[in-house]
């Protein structure tokens, strides 16, 4: 970068309009002064992509809040963050601003149930805290010279800070911008990154079973296996595609996947239901209806076209139909032969590694001042609502380190 003179200095500067990224600049703005701390961001509007989560619904926090929720490939210190900044937190934080919230399976929602509803009340806490906010603008470089961080963006503006907060997201969801190149930014302090790969996505499988259940949408249990080993399971909707499988069920274990050297999906279609009690069922009905076809069996037990396709495949004695039948309802096997990458993805696996900064303060440990948060590093959560979680909660250990690091509330 060219030794140009920066016009104002800011105290704090944050790559990354995002949840995280917005989070934190509303706060260091309540207490530096909103004209004392920059947000830049890449896209036309900030937050876009809060507008995605939940399904449109904006799925804020579990209630069900633990670190074991949470994946890695080097290994990830949530903890700290978590305990302080909790479900609690993110909760009371969002009805300060006006947002109620409310639960559904485990699952807290805005009482709106509108990701716009959360989106509005962090643009407009943004700009009622007075941050100076630049849009359109992506940053390609980022320097730490004669003791202040001097930023360029692509068209070629210049920025300064005594701090910076890189919350510029992942590699998952490129069509918010977010497609990996940012980390260098991170490269250029001396940071590594890890291999990344998808999480939360779509999975691709063997179409043996799926052909002919495109749109067919069935409740169940699935489990996430490597090999004969279950690793872990889910209960929800389960889609069928035309390349494999989705759906919320789907979502929770694909996370579970990664990096499995076997991985398959087994699908339980009737979870409430012992398998002994399907094929009592099972017999009674075909004493009862003699004359129907083995393809009709299932009928009235789960969907139609599952119940024909589960005779195709595994009734073909009809002596032994109903334990068959039973058996192929309880464990469908579908082994995954790969995922819908990272423009499908809901976050990214990897990152930043934990070793090179510190989890309490979220501060480099290569360079001093410089901070991260969000899905940036090596951590990602599992489907509902830990994602958000750990993009509140790290930002927010993030603005307290950033805080002890300038030393108090006053601008330059």
């Amino acid at each position: 970068m060219k030794n140009e003179v920066t016009a104002k200095i800011y105290r704090a500067a944050v790559v990354g309009g995002g949840f995280s990224g917005l989070t934190a600049t509303a706060l260091l703005s309540e207490r530096f002064g909103g004209e004392n701390v920059l947000l830049l961001e890449r896209n036309d509007r900030v937050g876009e992509r809060v507008l995605a989560t939940g399904n449109g619904r904006c799925n804020l926090p579990n209630v069900v809040l633990s670190p074991g929720r949470y994946h890695s490939v080097l290994g990830a210190d949530v903890g700290y963050a978590l305990g302080k900044y909790g479900n609690k937190s993110l909760i009371d934080y969002f009805r300060a601003l006006g947002i109620l919230t409310a639960e559904e399976e485990g699952r807290i929602y805005p009482r709106s149930f509108q990701a716009g509803s959360v989106l509005d009340v962090l643009r407009a806490e943004v700009a009622r805290r007075g941050a100076v906010t630049k849009t359109q603008t992506k940053v390609t470089e980022a320097v730490f010279r004669e003791g202040v961080f001097r930023l360029r963006s692509d068209g070629g503006e210049t920025f300064g800070a005594d701090a910076l907060l890189l919350a510029v997201g992942g590699k998952a969801g490129k069509a918010y911008g977010t497609d990996g190149s940012s980390y260098g930014l991170a490269l250029g302090f001396g940071h590594s990154v890890t291999p990344l790969s998808p999480a939360i996505v779509q999975l691709k499988t063997e179409s043996r079973f799926c052909k002919g259940l495109k749109g067919i949408r069935q409740k169940g249990k699935a489990y996430a296996c490597d090999g004969e080993k279950r690793l872990s399971s889910a209960e929800g909707d389960i889609l069928f595609t035309d390349y494999g499988v989705s759906g919320n069920a789907v979502f929770v274990l694909s996370s579970y996947l990664v990096g499995a050297e076997r991985p398959s999906l087994e699908v339980d279609f009737l979870p409430e239901m012992q398998e002994t009690e399907i094929v009592s069922f099972l017999k009674q009905k075909r004493r009862r209806f003699p004359e129907i076809p083995t393809e009709e069996l299932l009928c009235g037990v789960v969907n139609k076209q599952i119940a024909r396709m589960l005779a195709v495949n595994f009734a073909t004695d009809k002596k032994r139909e109903a334990e068959t039948l039973a058996r192929a309802a309880k464990r469908l096997v579908l082994p995954v032969t790969g995922t819908m990458g990272f423009d499908q993805a809901q976050v990214t696996r990897g990152g930043i590694p934990f070793s090179e900064f510190d989890p309490s303060t979220m501060e480099s440990r290569r360079r001093r001042g410089l901070f991260f948060a969000g899905e940036v590093v090596d951590a990602d959560g599992d489907c509902g609502g830990y994602n958000l979680q750990w993009a509140y909660s790290s930002a927010r250990c993030a603005v307290d380190g950033i805080s002890a690091f300038l030393g108090g509330g006053e601008g330059r």
